[in-house]
């Protein structure tokens, strides 16, 4: 069988007392790490779960994410992490889709509100703090059998579901198996060179697909696995990691590298160990590729293009001169093709839908065939992207997005979600979200807002009371940076406000305030 649990229990005789998670000064060998996933997967086993059940995770960057990832592959059942910088009611709607039969979670997690949104099911509870109805999660390991489940565990039935915002903003649950997984680790290695003498640093959330396919990639490989052990990204305690661990690859956003420039250029951050730099989820500027080359000259630069739904698609090698702006060629075993809206495909130099086949591809949207249905060109798969393949080189480029999502420090934020929650206020007449340039984070959210004409209060005003019923109901990410009041908003035909337009407006400086 291709699975994640036969990577693990080669690794734990091959590599036994080799480290394979770093959390802080706690240190898991590959042999402790394997009867952990072994005690867990008896642990859930025990309290009900089996083959495709689905276990929620509320955990932050822990090794107990990993254990929980790598003990439903055992058992066969299916890890649902939730985003924990989602508002309640975005959470709750992710759970009544996902129906989950047991749920793991941090007790401070849930002491910030999580507990009130949680099902009647078994609930193991991590760190320290009040546990609720829950129990504790090494209480539960140490009194479970360290043997391996033996469960026969088909390696492409559903390993897990990430979760990611449609246009409508209702959740979308991403389903992936364990042998998909492992394609999209082995071809990205096959093509950037992790070995097992690597140690690798995971920044990102466990609850993003990108830091579910980096720890499965890492450890199945045989090497070192650091976690960041603090909440928010922080450059100096970053560059402190990487100096204490050794690290010799990570995956980063744009904005994270452009911090570590300043600090390698300051001589804070050790560049002689680091020698794979990949970045995704948003364009790198030409201007940080060079710093990057020339401040970390021992590094290989990638930048990766991908999806949850599609995998690592293409890999762009970047070197000194080189194309700006391209996501690269398609990586083993995807074939790209760019169609128009009837499906045909185009031919070289014309922009048009980016659809993908490969043996990485999801299995589907969990419990929503017209979105699977929507998604599916025949054998290919795109999930709205736009672009083109350049008919000199070959190279793909990217050039728009058909949901017009924003991409702020490597998280997704689509503006029909934020605009509906800005309308509910009774002042606002239309609303329009674009994401505006922005140095460090690549876009920010910026809100075009027209008042009421009946509206008498000033704009101030109005602008606190749409931040504070943004803060109630969306992530943090999502919530508008810079808010401008203009008279009135580009309106098409039907009425809708014309986003192309705005995003003009915005380049152009505007009206308003902001």
């Amino acid at each position: 069988m291709f699975t994640l649990g036969a990577a693990l229990r080669t690794n734990a005789v091959r590599y036994r007392q080799k480290t394979a998670l770093v959390y802080g000064e706690r240190r898991l060998t590959f042999a402790e790490l394997d009867e952990r996933v072994n005690r867990l997967a008896h642990a859930l086993a025990a309290r009900g779960v089996g083959r495709g059940d689905r276990v929620a995770a509320f955990l932050p960057n822990v090794p107990e994410m990993v254990e929980l990832l790598f003990a439903c592959a055992r058992l066969g059942a299916v890890a649902a992490p939730v985003n924990l910088r989602l508002a309640p009611a975005e959470m709750a709607r992710i759970l009544a889709n996902a129906e989950p039969s047991a749920v793991v979670a941090d007790a401070a997690v849930l002491a910030r509100g999580a507990d009130r949104l949680l099902p009647p099911v078994p609930l193991l509870v991590t760190g320290e703090g009040e546990r609720g109805a829950g129990e504790a999660y090494e209480e539960a390991l140490a009194a479970a059998s360290p043997a391996d489940p033996g469960v026969e565990v088909d390696d492409d039935a559903p390993w897990f579901i990430v979760y990611t915002s449609g246009t409508t903003g209702e959740p979308k649950g991403v389903v992936q198996s364990q042998k998909r997984a492992l394609f999209i680790a082995f071809v990205l290695l096959s093509e950037v060179g992790v070995s097992a003498d690597d140690v690798g640093m995971l920044l990102m959330p466990l609850f993003h697909v990108n830091s579910i396919w980096f720890s499965s990639l890492t450890l199945a490989v045989g090497a070192t696995c650091v976690i960041y052990p603090h909440a928010q990204f922080h450059p100096v305690r970053v560059a402190e990691e990487i100096n204490r661990n050794g690290v010799t690859y990570s995956m980063f956003v744009p904005t994270m590298l452009s911090y570590l420039a300043d600090l390698a250029e300051k001589g804070a951050l050790r560049t002689d160990t680091l020698r794979i730099l990949m970045t995704s989820s948003a364009p790198l500027p030409g201007s940080l590729r060079d710093r990057l080359i020339r401040d970390f000259p021992e590094a290989r630069l990638y930048d990766v293009y991908g999806a949850s739904e599609l995998g690592a698609v293409s890999v762009l090698r970047h070197r000194a001169g080189g194309p700006v702006g391209s996501i690269g060629y398609p990586l083993l075993l995807y074939d790209v093709r760019v169609i128009d809206e009837e499906g045909r495909e185009l031919p070289d130099g014309q922009i048009g839908e980016l659809v993908v086949k490969s043996p990485c591809n999801m299995l589907g949207y969990f419990r929503n065939p017209e979105a699977t249905a929507a998604a599916r060109h025949g054998d290919y798969l795109g999930v709205g992207d736009l672009g083109y393949r350049d008919p000199a080189t070959g190279l793909l480029y990217m050039v728009d997005r058909k949901s017009d999502r924003i991409i702020t420090s490597g998280e997704k934020v689509y503006p029909s979600e934020v605009e509906e929650v800005l309308a509910r206020h009774p002042d606002v007449a239309f609303a329009a979200v674009v994401g505006l340039p922005d140095e460090r984070r690549g876009q920010a959210v910026a809100a075009f807002v027209q008042l009421r004409a009946e509206t008498a209060r000033p704009a101030e005003q109005v602008q606190a009371e749409l931040e504070a019923l943004c803060r109630e109901h969306l992530a943090d990410y999502k919530r508008p940076r810079l808010y401008r009041f203009v008279p009135e908003l580009p309106l098409g035909p039907t009425g809708k406000v014309l986003r192309r337009a705005v995003a003009a407006l915005a380049a152009g400086g505007g009206d308003g305030n902001g």
